[in-house]
């Protein structure tokens, strides 16, 4: 069990680590946060509005994908310190039994140390000398002093805001996108574990998985 976490945490790794593996999944893709649909529906207001948004959106992927580099050693003390049971637990347990065993181990540890890395990544000037902080505080800023005397005008006279302010701390909101995107990808590798013990990866995959597939283990 614990081969095969590692295979399957590697490879998601792997995947999600490459250029565009998260930019070029539609599924895992990092957009804005919500709080920003307002600022986008709004963005023709804004000088430059549109670049400032695709430049965040690209920035936010691209550190999502230098962080992967960093997940494996991270799943590493709680993989290793699994016990049998729970490795049993896992083999025969449901077809995310594995991906949900990481997920409650490790979430709030990978927030701790991974969104450090995230944060790193989105200060460091990767296009035209831009950081995803920088682009993200430039459009903010703009938005919101565009706003403010809209807001200003429609809560003198009862109305709701037109542009409320935008406040998101990017590198929580991108560290949490970006473990989604990380234990999505955990999962799929699973499930092709799974379904196909015996042509994946290791010898010790295929002892176990094609055992439980077998019906050699209840």
């Amino acid at each position: 069990m614990k081969d095969a976490l590692t295979e399957g945490i590697k490879s998601s790794s792997s995947q999600l680590s490459a250029t565009d593996g998260y930019f070029g999944n539609a599924a895992l893709k990092i957009l804005l946060p919500d709080e920003a649909d307002v600022m986008i529906d709004n963005i023709g207001k804004i000088p430059g509005g549109q670049k400032l948004v695709d430049d965040v959106i690209l920035r936010l992927n691209r550190s999502a994908e230098e962080a992967a580099k960093e997940v494996v050693p991270i799943f590493t003390n709680v993989i290793t310190g699994m016990s049998v049971s729970d490795g049993i637990a896992i083999v025969t347990g449901g077809e995310n039994a594995a991906t949900e065993y990481l997920r409650e181990k490790t979430y709030s540890q990978l927030m701790d140390l991974y969104r450090p890395k995230v944060a790193s990544a989105l200060g460091k000037p990767l296009v035209a000398g831009i950081s995803a902080n920088s682009a993200w505080t430039t459009l903010t800023t703009n938005y919101n002093k565009v706003g403010a005397p809209l807001n200003k005008a429609a809560t003198f006279i009862g109305k709701e805001e037109p542009m409320p302010e935008v406040e998101v701390d990017l590198a929580t909101f991108a560290t949490e996108k970006a473990l989604d995107g990380l234990f999505s990808k955990i999962a799929q590798e699973e499930a092709e574990i799974r379904d196909n013990p015996l042509e994946y990866a290791s010898s010790m995959i295929k002892k176990v998985f094609g055992a439980v597939k077998q019906g050699l283990v209840p």
